[in-house]
């Protein structure tokens, strides 16, 4: 039984997994960590627990507590040079976001081609992936709650409301909104048309987070939307 955890910025999201299929999910946002154990006691206690962190040191010793007495093994990510058959190509691999780094090894696990990974959650991630499983780089865009406060916050005449897209927006609302999914969908779109000069084929997204639903219809095809990237990824790490 292994407990795969990703903790972000903003949630802490869980899946508890066990001879090749999922046995529950969940998640709980960051202020509401104490949940944890009451979403886990339902279960039966893992062996392993696998744990991408990018929440910072409190994060990592509130994990902790919450795991006591704890699993017979905890590990927690970090990205290495070379891992379940992904290249690194940071400059400084150790820098790489854990949640990235998963989610790559995921990425290369699920498609055999080049492909272009995206994260859609309080920040952006959009990660270049060959299909001989060379990281090449990746961007990291403000998200979309993140890109539509900073219009609000510094501007006078602005207030963001719940916006929706539209091709040709007539309102201010809709403006900020459709204007921030644009941006977002514009970043992919160019990570994946530099992906496919470098390597010469067409590359899919596999795209997750919790603002996917409102990226994909902006997608070109082929496009691909997996729930938890990232928690399949340390499920991979674990098992090798």
């Amino acid at each position: 039984m292994i407990l795969a955890i990703d903790a972000g910025n903003s949630r802490v999201k869980w899946g508890l997994y066990h001879q090749e299929e999922w046995l529950a999910q969940g998640s709980v946002s960051n202020a509401d960590l104490a949940e944890l154990p009451v979403q886990w006691t339902a279960h039966p206690p893992p062996e392993v627990a696998v744990i991408s962190n990018v929440a910072g040191s409190s994060m990592a010793s509130a994990l902790e507590l919450l795991l006591q007495p704890g699993p017979q093994k905890t590990y927690w990510v970090t990205p290495q040079k070379e891992q379940c058959g992904v290249t690194n190509g940071y400059a400084k691999p150790g820098q790489l976001g854990s949640d990235r780094w998963a989610a790559l090894i995921a990425a290369r696990d699920r498609v055999p081609t080049s492909c272009v990974v995206v994260s859609s959650g309080t920040a952006l991630t959009v990660d270049a992936l060959t299909a001989e499983g060379h990281f090449l780089g990746g961007f990291i865009v403000p998200g979309l709650r993140l890109l539509e406060r900073t219009l609000a916050e510094n501007t006078a005449a602005i207030s963001v409301g719940a916006g929706r897209f539209h091709s040709f927006p007539d309102n201010t609302a809709d403006a900020c909104h459709s204007g921030a999914l644009a941006a977002l969908s514009g970043a992919v779109e160019r990570m994946r048309r530099q992906l496919m000069q470098e390597t010469g084929t067409d590359c899919p997204c596999l795209v997750s987070g919790g603002d996917a639903p409102l990226l994909l219809p902006l997608l070109a095809s082929p496009v691909l939307h997996v729930e938890n990237l990232v928690l399949e990824g340390l499920i991979r790490i674990a098992q090798s």
